[in-house]
Formats: structure tokens, C-alpha cells, sequence
């Protein structure tokens, strides 16, 4: 497990046993676990991305760190969100990022608090050079996220505005 902490959140990479517990949206097995959950967690994106977390986390025999995290409140232990990346960073050094808060805790500043820090563990690793992201047109919360961050608007596709970040 690779974890890093802000002032007010826990960020931890995802293990087996959580990843089988949110596969069965089992909050019991969740908080049996020692997280809190008010059942937003996790939500339909990351549901739909646990095969392929769970494929890394058996590749790697465990975590690197560029597969998935949880955002957790440090005062009450609750999972209020996730992000990570796409895999490892590929030839180049470049890796892609994404997040999501759940509904209940939007708009408290935890995504970007969550990304900058994980922004900066990933810049601090050799193999990493560069970060992307992307986001649907419309998705206009995590637009400003990624400009609050330091991203900027590369190009867009048929389905996605693909942002890079800028270091500083």
C-alpha cells in the first residue's frame, strides 16, 4: 500500500481485498475494512474500471502506485472519493489521471486537494515526465478541477477534451 496525506484526507492506493468488497458494493465488507461509507462509493465510472484495477494489482503483485486510490477523510475515515491513474507510465514517462468525488462531498475543494498531492507524488517518480487527463465535454466540474490543478486544454475528440498538466 502506498500511502499520502494532506491536511484533512488519507489517500491510499486501492487493495484486493477493498476492490472485491466495492466489485460486490458491499458496504458492510467496506467498513468492515475500517472505511466509513454513506454508499456513494463506489461510483458507476470506477464500478465499471474494477477488472481492469484488479488486472494491474495481480500483474504488479500489488501496487506501484499508478492504478487506483481512495480519498479518505482523516477525521471520520470516509471515503469521499477516488483518483489515480491509468496504469504505469508508459515509454515516454507520460500517465494519465482521474478522479471523482462523490455527490455528497463535491465542492469542498477534496478532488483537487487529493490530485495536487498525487500530482506531486507522480512527478517526484523517475519514470514520470508528463500528465494527462481527459473529461467529457459537458463535465464541466472537472474542467475547472483540471484548470484549478494546472492543466491545460490540449485537443479535443469526439468524446473527450484530452488536458496535459504544466509544471510550474
Amino acid at each position: 500500500m502506498v500511502l499520502l496525506e494532506t491536511n484533512r484526507l488519507r489517500l491510499q492506493t486501492i487493495d484486493i481485498p477493498l476492490l472485491d468488497a466495492a466489485s460486490k458494493q458491499d458496504h458492510q465488507a467496506i467498513k468492515e475494512l475500517g472505511y466509513e461509507t454513506n454508499g456513494e462509493w463506489p461510483n458507476s465510472d470506477f464500478f465499471e474500471a474494477i477488472p481492469y484495477f484488479r488486472e494491474i494489482l495481480v500483474k504488479n503483485n500489488g501496487t506501484k502506485g499508478f492504478d487506483s486510490w481512495i480519498i479518505v477523510k482523516k477525521d471520520n475515515y470516509e471515503i469521499v472519493g477516488g483518483t489515480g491513474f491509468l496504469g504505469d507510465p508508459d515509454e515516454n514517462g507520460m500517465i494519465e489521471i482521474g478522479f471523482a468525488t462523490n455527490k455528497s462531498h463535491r465542492r469542498k475543494g477534496y478532488c483537487v486537494e487529493a490530485a495536487q498531492k498525487l500530482i506531486n507524488w507522480a512527478l517526484s517518480r523517475e519514470t514520470v515526465s508528463r500528465i494527462t487527463a481527459r473529461c467529457e465535454h459537458d463535465n464541466l466540474g472537472s474542467q475547472k478541477t483540471l484548470e484549478k490543478l494546472g492543466f491545460i486544454l490540449n485537443h479535443k475528440s469526439a468524446e473527450y477534451k484530452h488536458w496535459i498538466y504544466v509544471t510550474k
